[in-house]
């Protein structure tokens, strides 16, 4: 048993049937198109979430820091130091 000859017939017998019948190659290329543009959407919802999550988590230790005892606030510098 020889297998490339094996997966050439596999591919003739496919592409065969596939010239009978071209709305299944159509469905067949609509549905690769789909998964790419998919793929691309959640790759670049993806970016911009691991993105706004990096902002937050600046703003979240940054405040985390002003919270420590006797360090000065940007508020308070910009009031003069009066509470």
């Amino acid at each position: 048993m020889n297998i490339p000859e094996e997966v050439g017939k596999v591919a003739n017998t496919v592409v065969d049937s596939l010239r009978g019948e071209p709305i299944s190659l159509a469905l067949i290329v609509m549905n690769i198109i789909f998964v790419g543009a998919a793929g691309y959407w959640a790759h670049e919802v993806n970016g911009r979430t691991n993105q706004q999550f990096a902002i937050k988590d600046a703003l979240i230790e940054k405040l985390i820091n002003q919270c420590h005892l006797g360090k000065a606030t940007s508020f308070e510098i910009e009031q003069g130091g009066e509470q």
